[in-house]
């Protein structure tokens, strides 16, 4: 049903981390991989999302800021969020930058999981996405 997307690895850069640190007055990345998931901030989703349709972000940037939007919903740990215009919203940035964010999917889709309720709260959503989009990154065999 799902495809193995790992050969689309991504994560964030360096670069990027240190740039949206500076234009979001977040804490600059430590010498820590994990930047992305320590400046997940729930009270903070709705400026990160404008943050990402109105500033000039290259690629990895916006790569980089997507990491922390999902991961400041997945921080909110609340199902609600699934329900809003918000979410819609961010559903819509991922499918329209699908090319930069298929990894992001594929993760957060936990298609490891046999069962949904041992996945992330958002990964029914990846899922729909991922099947949407998925045959276009697959491996060639």
């Amino acid at each position: 049903m799902f495809v193995d997307l790992e050969h689309k690895w991504r994560c964030p850069t360096g670069e990027a981390m240190y740039a949206l640190a500076r234009q979001l007055d977040l804490p600059p990345p430590p010498l820590a991989y994990d930047w992305h998931y320590a400046v997940a901030d729930p009270a903070r989703i709705e400026d990160f999302v404008v943050a990402y349709e109105n500033l000039a972000l290259s690629d990895d940037e916006k790569f980089t800021l997507m990491e922390v939007i999902l991961n400041s919903v997945i921080d909110a740990a609340d199902t609600i969020i699934l329900e809003s215009h918000l979410w819609k919203n961010i559903v819509m940035l991922i499918e329209n930058n699908i090319t930069l964010h298929i990894y992001s999917v594929w993760y957060y889709a936990s298609t490891e999981q046999e069962n949904i309720e041992d996945a992330w709260f958002i990964a029914p959503d990846m899922r729909k996405i991922l099947l949407q989009h998925q045959a276009k990154f697959a491996q060639p065999r």
